[in-house]
């Protein structure tokens, strides 16, 4: 044979196999009688991943009401049963919830956790419980969250000064970004001590990390891609997670460095909880207990900046975007706000204390204190003329799901008394 019939013929071969490769990889096993749920006709390879478009939340709703609430997808190779009813929810949530408590690995979350050493991505078990428990007993405590509210306090009187200074100028505000802002500068000054930092792009840092997190991946859903990269979003999470350690790196040293000086700090940050913790784990010496080390508060240093950072923002954001459609609700809540605060008061956290549960996060207060100050230090205008009615509700999907638009609005003062000097 010729050397072009030789490679002719390779190459006929090679496609032969790959595709009773993708057959028999795709083909449900024979022997196998599974009950699954109903669902619609996927396709080979791809599953049902081409009936999820840029909004896979209503197209999943959508064809919940044609299936059924519990419906079964092939998402490339990944199987996955979709639960649209209390009921369901319920058993998995609450009934069986270790049996649920576990995430799907991803590529690009493999990168910047550390070998799973946080909480978030990390698989239900010992270590899991463990870091748990030091974040619920040591860091999210009723006690630690009470001992930052003069912190908290700080960073709202900013932020209202901020927005009182574009009223007096008539001046729009992009409330996504001065929400945002807050949140950020909330976060990094109960984690590290300080709102902000000149040495380090914290935001680019995060919005980047959300980024890559909250895409579409393939190679997730379809294995044999994964090694390829198709998208870059492996290369771009390696490459952000040296920055991040770098970062967190130059951060721990200095807690360190300060801990191990005669004059301890008293007001204590996150970071300084993390790494007595760590200290604590290492002088006890219990070979039974899963390992907390150095890569352990790293780990945890990121899921906090993402729990409290991507979640706070978008709830609040959406909190007044329903507020604002809804000019009703507008004006009972000033009243209720007026009558349990005063008209020349901020709102302070002892206002919630009074209407919340024991035990609230940390995330829900910082939800209610600044919802509770924009909508009663403020009336708002939306940009150009535009009614309640007018305003744009579409989302966008991620690893939240944020405005697809920034929320725009332009504040009028209620009540000047009411502002710290």
């Amino acid at each position: 044979m010729s050397p072009l019939s030789i490679s002719i013929t390779a190459v006929i071969l090679g496609a032969v196999w790959w595709f009773l490769h993708i057959y028999w990889i795709t083909k449900p096993p024979s022997n196998c009688h599974l009950r699954l749920p109903p669902g619609p006709r996927g396709l080979p390879v791809i599953g049902h991943l081409h009936m999820l478009g840029n909004l896979p939340h209503r197209a999943l709703n959508d064809l919940a009401k044609k299936h059924g609430p519990i419906m079964f997808l092939r998402l490339g190779y990944v199987p996955a049963v979709v639960i649209s009813c209390s009921t369901a929810a319920e058993l998995i949530y609450k009934t069986h919830d270790t049996v649920f408590a576990s995430r799907p690995k991803a590529q690009s979350t493999e990168c910047i956790t550390y070998g799973e050493k946080g909480i978030t991505f990390t698989p239900y078990g010992s270590y899991w419980r463990n870091v748990r428990k030091i974040c619920a007993q040591e860091l999210l405590s009723a006690s630690k969250i009470e001992s930052l509210a003069w912190m908290r306090h700080e960073e709202l009187v900013l932020f209202l000064k901020t927005l009182k200074q574009a009223a007096d100028t008539r001046t729009l505000v992009d409330i996504t970004e001065k929400v945002g802002f807050l949140v950020e500068n909330m976060t990094f000054r109960m984690l590290f001590g300080r709102s902000r930092d000149e040495r380090f792009d914290l935001s680019g840092i995060f919005e980047e990390i959300v980024g890559i997190v909250g895409a579409f991946n393939i190679g997730d859903y379809v294995p044999f891609l994964g090694s390829l990269d198709l998208q870059g979003l492996t290369r771009r999470a390696r490459k952000i997670s040296k920055a991040i350690d770098k970062m967190l790196e130059i951060i721990i040293d200095e807690h360190e460095f300060v801990s191990n000086q005669k004059h301890k700090r008293t007001d204590m940050d996150f970071v300084d909880m993390l790494l007595s913790s760590k200290h604590k784990s290492t002088s006890a010496e219990d070979q039974n207990s899963p390992t907390f080390d150095r890569a352990s508060v790293k780990a945890i240093v990121l899921d906090l900046i993402f729990g409290a950072i991507e979640t706070s923002r978008t709830v609040i954001e959406w909190a007044m975007s329903e507020i604002l459609k809804h000019p009703n609700v507008m004006v009972r809540l000033q009243e209720e706000l007026t009558m349990v605060v005063g008209d020349n008061n901020i709102v302070e956290e002892a206002h919630l204390s009074k209407r919340k549960c024991p035990g609230t996060n940390l995330g829900l207060i910082n939800i209610q204190l600044v919802v509770a100050q924009l909508v009663h230090c403020f009336e708002w205008e939306l940009p150009n003329g535009k009614t309640p009615t007018e305003l744009d509700m579409d989302e966008k999907f991620g690893l939240t799901m944020v405005r697809s638009n920034h929320l725009v609005l332009k504040p009028i003062v209620r009540g000047r008394e009411k502002f710290p000097a």
